[in-house]
């Protein structure tokens, strides 16, 4: 009998201990059928245009997002801020996003978000990435095989979004959706030769790039509210720590006819580098293959590059006249630096699942 009453005693204990921790979860979300809570979700717009990246708009395209939360009104720098995103993948299944557990707004606050695309590069097993008071950071290094060839296929272009916004609930529109605006982060780099000379083409095969630093540390947080203001879409960005300069390489492989120009680096093929500003000692090799008959010539020519560097966001396009006349090579060099814009944005709705 004292078995018996025992176990009666235990189960009854264990019992209500469950409907205690059972009352305790369910008190910390807010209770969405009374208004206490309004659904979070997130839109995307900006540079998603498939021709230079990996459209962020197809089915099994990932983003990752980080966000916080903070307590709004003066002196709030001293409260914690809770972080609600933690490099939370964000997928299109083809006809909606889904982030996975509902998030909601809760009155009072003030929310920053981060996003970032490819999802991998903070995401899962993609790098040491760090969220703290409101800024993601990690460190990046361009792929290369044998620590020069640039691994055209696994070399990122890395775009980015942030919001901060304050919820009142006081009626205005501070739980529409988060609209993401991705921007470009990094430098694309093309090449436009000229090709003229007696043989009726010549064969481009290599780019090397010498005194680039291949890995440094990116860091994004949200702009802050202005007085009075309610939600921002500015940011401040940084590329630091730039180090491990050396020599980058990349295949080329283009056949380009007498009289003709053509890009190297095209929208399918683009070739992204980390913004360094400050770097005015860049020195450029081309290699090629020129001649007729089954004994082609490789030659290779050198050229400093005339500008200080590259910065974030910009398109860097230069422009190579190559003259080959009997044995005289000549070679002109300029270069168009032009902002990095896209065309036609689109807004996809990312509801919860």
């Amino acid at each position: 009998m004292d078995i018996i009453n025992s176990k009666r005693i235990f189960y009854i204990v264990l019992s209500i201990l469950s409907v205690c921790v059972t009352s305790s979860c369910a008190s910390d979300q807010p209770d969405n059928a009374e208004g206490k809570g309004v659904e979070l979700s997130f839109t995307t717009c900006g540079a998603s245009r498939a021709s230079v990246m990996s459209d962020i708009n197809t089915k099994g395209a990932r983003f990752a997002v980080c966000g916080d939360m903070i307590e709004a009104g003066p002196g709030n720098s001293d409260r914690k801020r809770i972080v609600i995103f933690s490099n939370t993948e964000v997928e299109y299944d083809g006809s909606k996003w889904s982030y996975g557990e509902t998030r909601y707004w809760f009155p009072g606050h003030e929310y920053s978000f981060v996003a970032i695309h490819p999802a991998t590069l903070i995401s899962g097993d993609g790098g040491d990435s760090q969220y703290s008071n409101s800024t993601l950071s990690f460190r990046y290094r361009i792929p290369t095989s044998d620590g020069e060839l640039i691994k055209r296929e696994e070399l990122a272009d890395i775009i980015a979004a942030t919001h901060r916004r304050k919820y009142n609930d006081n009626g205005n529109l501070s739980t529409t959706p988060v609209r993401l605006n991705f921007f470009h982060t990094m430098s694309r780099i093309n090449f436009l030769l000229n090709y003229e000379g007696q043989a009726d083409k010549v064969t481009i095969t290599k780019i090397e790039l010498e005194g680039v630093a291949k890995t440094a540390t990116f860091a994004l947080v949200p702009a802050p509210l202005s007085a009075g203001g309610i939600q921002t879409d500015d940011y401040s960005l940084s590329w630091n720590g730039i180090s491990d300069r050396g020599t980058l390489i990349t295949d080329i492989n283009a056949d380009v006819s007498n009289g003709e120009t053509q890009q190297l680096c095209p929208d399918n093929d683009a070739l992204f580098m980390i913004p360094q500003p400050d770097n005015n000692g860049i020195i450029m090799r081309i290699s090629y293959i020129y001649g007729c008959g089954d004994d082609p010539e490789e030659q290779t020519l050198t050229a400093q590059t005339p500008i200080g560097g590259w910065e974030a966001g910009k398109i860097y396009s230069y422009s190579i006249a190559l003259n080959i006349v009997e044995e005289d090579v000549n070679m002109n060099f300029n270069v168009n630096v032009t902002d990095w814009k896209e065309g036609a944005s689109t807004d996809i709705s990312v509801p919860r699942k």
